[in-house]
């Protein structure tokens, strides 16, 4: 549906600008996360972030897979075994919760780190798109693009003027 509105949308515009001189441009910006110097610190980031949980969520198994051995212990008293089946149930409980909060807490960094990446891209993309004369510059992740002519491809420009700027930041 959103693929098709796009197309529509970019009918539309083309036929406004039937009469003028249209040039259009197209950006990959996953092409800007994986090679981009910033984009790859992001992805670092967002790496590490997730080792730490899965480093504490095996811990937090590995804890479970203790107690269902204890558990099955036939010197354990009633008293005892009911213990650590109710300490077992909490740590079930604890490992379901942290892994929904581990996800939530992932996607919600994600999505914050790529809206900071691009906050600081649109500038850069309407630098260049206005230096080059593009009328139009589409996403080519959103746009719904099946084929384009790799000359109006503006992505590795974005990507060299994110790093240059990303450097003249870190020496100020």
């Amino acid at each position: 549906m959103k693929k098709i509105l796009v197309v529509i949308f970019t009918l539309l515009a083309l036929t406004a600008f039937i009469h003028a001189e249209l040039k259009i441009g197209i950006i990959n910006p996953q092409a800007v996360l994986q090679n981009s110097v910033k984009g790859k610190q992001v992805i670092e980031r967002l790496r590490t972030l997730n080792i730490s949980k899965q480093k504490k969520y095996e811990t937090l198994q590995k804890d479970i897979d203790a107690l269902e051995k204890e558990i099955l212990s036939p010197a354990l008293n009633q008293e005892t075994r009911d213990k650590k089946s109710m300490d077992l149930q909490n740590k079930r409980t604890e490992i379901k919760r942290f892994a929904e909060d581990a996800q939530k807490e992932s996607m919600a960094t994600q999505q914050k780190e790529f809206e900071n990446l691009q906050r600081e891209l649109m500038p850069i993309i309407e630098k260049i798109a206005k230096a080059g004369g593009f009328s139009l510059v589409f996403d080519l992740n959103t746009a719904g693009v099946t084929y384009f002519d790799p000359t109006i491809d503006i992505t590795n420009e974005v990507i060299k003027a994110y790093d240059a700027q990303a450097a003249s930041a870190v020496k100020k």
